[in-house]
């Protein structure tokens, strides 16, 4: 009984996680200031494509889901799991878009900015303590940083990186601006982690014991 409402607890968290990760994202994007890195392909795809940003999300997603497969060479639950996650995830941001279509004078735009900025930093904070499983993009990072033994912090930089430029090649290419790279992009980078920080030492209860690490040592015993 213990163990099943220890993985309740986890997965609402998860679930209350993608939710903040969704609204931040969102936030971002009515700024019109641009979106954090890891959001910028799936925007700049939507901006020319038929496409929603929550269903470019879901298309990045199963991208990086296939790269972590090519990697690892084998497919894993883990992998799985990931795209099943991201598939809601995309839906959530979908949702909060048609939800939340306003006008934002600059001041408010200000306030979206910390705000989603924050709220995600909060989410990623909260499913990062669950130990379940990453979203597919944050994932992939892991599993490169552990097969090339590359330091995580390093691997994250350079897909963040490779994220804006092609995110400003697809804009530069379609609609000569750099719609999905802007304040917004800078501030994400800079003060997410600090979010994700703050957010640790303010509710340290929400970082939990590892999961798989100890369902496999309760196995082995």
């Amino acid at each position: 009984m213990k163990k099943s409402s220890g993985l309740t607890r986890r997965i609402l968290q998860y679930i209350c996680g993608l939710i903040c990760m969704a609204i931040g994202l969102v936030l971002l994007k009515r700024t019109n200031w641009g979106v954090s890195p890891i959001t910028a392909v799936p925007d700049a795809v939507a901006n020319i494509t038929p496409l929603t940003l929550g269903n470019a999300t879901i298309l990045l997603h199963l991208v990086c889901v296939i790269l972590q497969i090519i990697v690892q060479k084998r497919v894993t639950l883990k992998s799985v799991l990931t795209m099943c996650v991201g598939v809601p995830f995309g839906y959530l941001v979908d949702f909060f878009m048609w939800l939340w279509s306003p006008s934002l004078v600059i001041w408010q735009k200000c306030i979206a900015l910390v705000l989603g900025i924050a709220i995600q930093g909060f989410g990623v904070a909260l499913i990062s303590g669950c130990d379940l499983m990453l979203p597919a993009p944050d994932e992939f990072n892991n599993v490169f940083s552990q097969i090339y033994h590359k330091k995580l912090s390093n691997v994250k930089m350079c897909a963040d990186a490779v994220y804006v430029v092609v995110a400003i090649v697809i804009n530069l290419i379609s609609t000569h601006s750099l719609a999905s790279v802007g304040i917004s992009s800078i501030a994400s980078v800079l003060l997410t982690g600090r979010f994700v920080g703050l957010s640790f030492k303010v509710l340290p209860q929400i970082k939990m014991p590892p999961f798989f690490s100890s369902s496999a040592s309760k196995a082995e015993s």
